[in-house]
C-alpha cells in the first residue's frame, strides 16, 4: 500500500484544515532513482489529476516491482480545482507564479514552499497538466532550453510534440522551473477531461518510469512500440498566431491537422451582422498546435500556435 502523507496542512477562513497529499510508491536508499509527479497546481487543469490518480492506481498493483521511488503529488490547489479555477480562492493568486514561495508567507506562499522542500533532491521531477483554458493543444511535452538531456527522455513520454522553450519572464516563481531537467506534460482542452487524452498521458509517464529505471517494460499495462514518435521543436518553429480585432473567432482546422502557409486558420465575425472582420491566415506550413475554442476575442488575443515541424 502507498504511504500517504499529508506535505503540510493549512487552516482556512472556514477553520477547517486543507492537507497537500503525497503518495509514495516503492522503496528509496543511497543511489535509487526518485521520480516526483505533481499535478493540479492549476485548479483549471483536471486532466493532470486524473492522470497522476490514474498512475497511482497501477503503481499500486506493481509496487513491489519498483526498483526506485515514486512520489505523486495528485492536486497541488484542491482548492483551485474544486471550483475549476487556476487561482487559489479567497487570496485570488496564481499559485504557479508563487515559486519557490515562503515558509512564513500566506497560505499558498507556504504550500509552494513545502513543495519546493519535499521535491528537493528528486532524480526527476514531472508536472502534469491539462491544456490552458480557453484552448484545444496537442499532447505535448515542455522542457527547458538547452536542455538536452530533458528533451532526451521526453522523446519516450508518449506525446506529439517535444517544445524545448525559452523561459517567459514570469518562469522564474513557475514550479516548473526550480528544478532543472523539469518534463512538463499537457494537452487536452483546458477545464475539461478529454476522451484519450489522460490514457496517452498516462502511458506515456509510465514509459518515462522505464526509462528512469525504476519499472521494467515488461509490467508496462501496454506495449511500447504503439506509443507516439514525437517532433523535437525549439521556440523558432513555435509561432503564435493573434486576433487583430474584436468579435468571435471561428476555427476552421482542428489541433495537429496538416496546414500550408497562408491556410485559412478561422475567421472573426461580427457577431450582430455575421460580417467578416478578419481573415486568419497560417504564418507558416506545418500542423495546428493548439486552437482557441472560447470564440470572444479582443485584438492581441491567441487564436491558434502553429508547429514548423
Amino acid at each position: 500500500m502507498a504511504e500517504m502523507t499529508a506535505v503540510i496542512q493549512v487552516e482556512l477562513p472556514s477553520g477547517d484544515e486543507l492537507a497537500i497529499i503525497r503518495r509514495r510508491y516503492g522503496c528509496g536508499g543511497p543511489g535509487v532513482p526518485r521520480v516526483c509527479i505533481v499535478a493540479g497546481i492549476r485548479g483549471d487543469a483536471p486532466e493532470g489529476t486524473r492522470v497522476a490518480h490514474q498512475v497511482a492506481r497501477i503503481l499500486e498493483q506493481l509496487e513491489d516491482r519498483l526498483t526506485g521511488l515514486v512520489d505523486i503529488y495528485p492536486c497541488a490547489n484542491p482548492l483551485g480545482a474544486h471550483v475549476g479555477s487556476r487561482q487559489w480562492p479567497f487570496f485570488d493568486v496564481d499559485l504557479n507564479r508563487l515559486f519557490p514561495g515562503k515558509e512564513t508567507g500566506h497560505q499558498p506562499d507556504r504550500v509552494a514552499h513545502a513543495l519546493c522542500s519535499d521535491i528537493r533532491g528528486a532524480t526527476q521531477v514531472i508536472e502534469l497538466r491539462g491544456a490552458r483554458a480557453a484552448f484545444s493543444e496537442v499532447i505535448h511535452a515542455q522542457v527547458r532550453e538547452r536542455d538536452n538531456a530533458a528533451a532526451d527522455l521526453a522523446l519516450g513520454a508518449n506525446v506529439s510534440v517535444v517544445w524545448s522553450r525559452k523561459p517567459g519572464p514570469a518562469a522564474t516563481s513557475t514550479f516548473a522551473h526550480q528544478f532543472p531537467g523539469t518534463i512538463v506534460l499537457e494537452g487536452g482542452t483546458g477545464n475539461r477531461l478529454s476522451a484519450g487524452v489522460g490514457q496517452e498521458l498516462q502511458e506515456g509517464v509510465l514509459h518515462l518510469l522505464t526509462q528512469l529505471g525504476i519499472l521494467s517494460e515488461t509490467d508496462l499495462p501496454f506495449h511500447w512500440a504503439a506509443m507516439n514518435r514525437p517532433v523535437r521543436v525549439d521556440d523558432a518553429q513555435v509561432f503564435r498566431v493573434r486576433a487583430e480585432t474584436s468579435g468571435l473567432f471561428l476555427p476552421e482546422f482542428e489541433v495537429w491537422s496538416e496546414v500550408d502557409e497562408a491556410s485559412v486558420l478561422g475567421t472573426v465575425i461580427d457577431p450582430e451582422t455575421g460580417h467578416v472582420l478578419e481573415t486568419i491566415l497560417s504564418p507558416s506550413a506545418g500542423r495546428v498546435m493548439a486552437v482557441r475554442e472560447h470564440p470572444v476575442v479582443y485584438p492581441g488575443t491567441m487564436v491558434a500556435r502553429v508547429v514548423k515541424v
